[in-house]
């Protein structure tokens, strides 16, 4: 799944350079549509789809430097990498200015700049929502420090092992009736959840298939899984070896 969503970003801008660039889709690039028709024709004939679609094709080389730097060992490659998409963005946006034509009467640069920031704004929004999946979509981690189990990533929590009221593997959890503050996209749920039976508690979820962790407590529940079975049954066993003996 974490391979998945990695490269999902990099996928769809590459789909959107070859649809802006070789198929001709000029209407993806913000504030196209909203200008005159003359302006859209004079822009397309001073290469507006090319510029645009080389200028993706750009971003999504640096992202997927960024990645294969992660796999190769250096996280720190990945942020780099969301850095320099930044900057990218931002010549992509300064270099757009000059396919904008001009007509007497109109303030000087004032089409430019709106196309331009329309622009800049739509690729940086698109790349805080990926950002925003890929971080929401990686593995939580959990650790046992003294007395606790501590849940990292987002929507991290901690659980106090003196008030554990059981720990059980489940082949199944009980149908999601809603998400009251948390994060839900594909088979990844994290946050608080309401679920039917059991209430209000916990889910940090990677597989809608089982095996599920359940951490239960006098008044909640924690319920947690792998896309990796394996991983989840050894949490299981890890946990349950610290919460016995404590």
């Amino acid at each position: 799944m974490d391979l998945l969503i990695d490269w999902m970003a990099v996928f769809i801008i590459i789909a959107l350079g070859v649809m802006i660039k070789y198929l001709k889709m000029h209407w993806l690039i913000a504030g196209y549509n909203t200008s005159a028709a003359e302006d859209r024709r004079a822009m397309s004939e001073k290469g507006i789809g090319e510029f645009i679609g080389n200028g993706l094709f750009v971003l999504a080389a640096v992202l997927t430097l960024g990645n294969l730097g992660k796999y190769l060992g250096y996280p720190i490659a990945q942020t780099v990498s969301w850095i320099l998409f930044t900057v990218a963005v931002g010549y992509i946006v300064i270099k757009a200015q000059r396919f904008t034509p001009e007509k007497s009467g109109r303030k000087p640069g004032r089409s430019t700049a709106t196309i331009a920031l329309t622009l800049g704004i739509t690729v940086l929004v698109f790349g805080v929502v990926a950002a925003g999946i890929i971080a929401g979509n990686r593995e939580s981690t959990v650790e046992i420090e003294g007395q606790q189990i501590r849940i990292g990533g987002i929507y991290s929590t901690r659980v106090d092992l003196e008030e554990v009221m059981d720990i059980r593997m489940e082949d199944s959890i009980p149908e999601v009736k809603s998400r009251t503050n948390g994060y839900a996209f594909g088979d990844t749920l994290k946050g608080n959840f309401l679920l039917q039976e059991l209430g209000k508690g916990r889910l940090y979820l990677h597989s809608d298939k089982g095996p599920f962790l359940y951490i239960m407590t006098e008044d909640s529940y924690t319920i947690i899984n792998f896309n990796n079975p394996d991983k989840t049954r050894k949490l299981y066993d890890d946990l349950l070896e610290h919460w016995t003996r404590n």
